[in-house]
């Protein structure tokens, strides 16, 4: 009995062993078929037709895309074992349901979206890259995505970050990437740069060359990642360091909090230069500071976003000391504005500063003065040449100057001309009463002369 349950035991074992070896052999043979078998690579260039995309200017990001999309897709062809599509070649309408099946379809590696920025209201800058929310399609993309921040650094832009979007129905926000998840296709989607900034211009007005260079770029991303050689172009990425991203066991959902901290102090105010230096303290645990802004009026406008200091894209320094020139003659309530990765934001305290005095001003003042007491000096000699007092002439000059120290100018005059009026009417009081006595003088003359003739009758 032990003999057969031995052997029973034996041949469970030898089963199981030889289902592995089958395993591990058909596992090799399928790696080595896959290994041999092309890279397929599709680009998205995002819009077409009617749908334009963003518009600033005399661009259209419809007109951009298919071209960066047709660069990228030329510079990926020239490595080794790999095979590369357009999700459509000429401007036409197509669905984002479309573009993920046609991925689906060609049994794609990856999908890689292309498209480029604006914001509201004008005023966000910089590069960033979507990828989806969950399994390894983060853990891809995400692993992608570095490389290509890599290059947008190198090449001077603003590095907005890698981000997921759901919508709310916890599903991928952007399309692209929801149905490319549907079809099991890998995908991202690039936004090179904001048209509509004036920091991210410089990166696209040059025109077709410069955007040409940009699909060169987001190939060579594309080849790190997947460690692609080239003859043609004597590269060699085998040995290229991708960082390799955890699977995510749950839904990876973007920062939906505020900074936590955003607090300043004024360091210096130079009143000759109207410089005032400011230091601010930003911390934001589940994110980075992206961008800061400041007002000198409290908060009611700000200026234009600036970039906060960081070590790395995703790596923000918790202080960051800036220098302003705030206005003469007006009062300052300085405010800041810090923001994280997703543009959320949070206000810090408010400093209030007296006015800094302008010096033109203070000099108008002073010239002004100066005429003032140069009138005035000319008034005191006028005056002091009229023998106003019996004492020495010195003694008189003491006291016409204490006289004009205790009585401006203008309250001489009023006085003076109070006592002119007092003359006035002391002297027509004097003519009323001689005219008066005259009158009386002149009717008892009149009776007298009467009560005479009347005695001679």
């Amino acid at each position: 009995m032990k003999h057969l349950i031995f052997i029973k035991f034996r041949s469970v074992k030898i089963a199981v062993m030889t289902i592995c070896l089958f395993g591990i052999f058909f596992g090799i043979s399928g790696m080595r078929v896959k290994a041999d078998e092309p890279l397929i690579i599709v680009i998205d260039p995002g819009h077409g037709g009617e749908n334009l995309g963003g518009e600033y200017g005399q661009y259209r990001e419809k007109d951009l895309t298919p071209i960066v999309a047709e660069a990228m897709k030329e510079e990926l062809e020239k490595y080794e074992g790999v095979e590369v599509y357009l999700t459509h070649d000429s401007d036409v309408d197509m669905s984002i349901k479309d573009r993920a099946a046609f991925a689906g379809e060609k049994n794609a590696d990856f999908l890689f979206c292309l498209h480029f920025n604006m914001s509201v209201n004008h005023n966000l800058f910089g590069a960033e890259v979507w990828v989806p929310a969950t399994d390894t399609y983060y853990s891809k993309g995400y692993s992608f995505a570095q490389i290509q921040m890599q290059h947008f650094e190198d090449l001077g832009l603003y590095l907005r970050g890698i981000k997921t979007r759901l919508n709310d129905r916890d599903e991928n926000y952007y399309g692209i990437l929801r149905y490319c998840t549907q079809e099991g296709v890998p995908a991202v989607l690039i936004e090179h740069c904001h048209l509509d900034h004036p920091k991210d211009q410089p990166f696209y007005q040059e025109g077709e060359t410069q955007w040409k260079e940009l699909g060169i770029m987001d190939a060579t991303a594309v080849a790190k990642y997947f460690r692609l050689k080239s003859e043609i172009l004597n590269v060699d990425y085998s040995d290229y360091p991708v960082q390799e991203i955890p699977v995510p066991v749950d839904i990876v959902r973007p920062d939906d909090t505020e900074p936590e901290l955003s607090s300043i102090e004024v360091t210096n105010v130079n009143e000759e230069t109207r410089e005032v230096t400011v230091m601010v303290s930003a911390e934001d645990p589940d994110n980075y500071i992206l961008y800061y802004e400041y007002s000198i009026d409290g908060g009611n406008g700000y200026s234009e976003f600036m970039e906060w200091p960081r070590t790395t894209w995703n790596s923000s320094l918790k202080t960051n000391t800036f220098t302003i020139t705030v206005p003469y003659d007006q009062p300052v309530d300085l405010r800041v504005k810090v923001y994280n990765g997703f543009d959320l934001f949070t206000e810090s305290n408010i400093i209030s500063l007296e006015a800094i005095p302008d010096p033109e001003r203070l000099k108008r003042e002073a010239e002004l003065a100066a005429q003032e007491e140069r009138r005035r000096q000319q008034e005191l000699a006028d005056l002091s040449e009229a023998p106003l007092y019996d004492g020495s002439e010195e003694e008189g000059l003491d006291k016409i100057r204490q006289e004009m120290k205790e009585f401006p100018v203008e309250e001489r005059l009023e006085q003076e001309q109070e006592t002119d009026s007092v003359w006035y009417v002391l002297v027509l009081l004097i003519l009323i009463l001689a005219a008066m006595i005259f009158v009386a003088f002149f009717m008892a003359r009149k009776i007298d002369l009467l009560l005479k003739d009347k005695k001679r009758r």
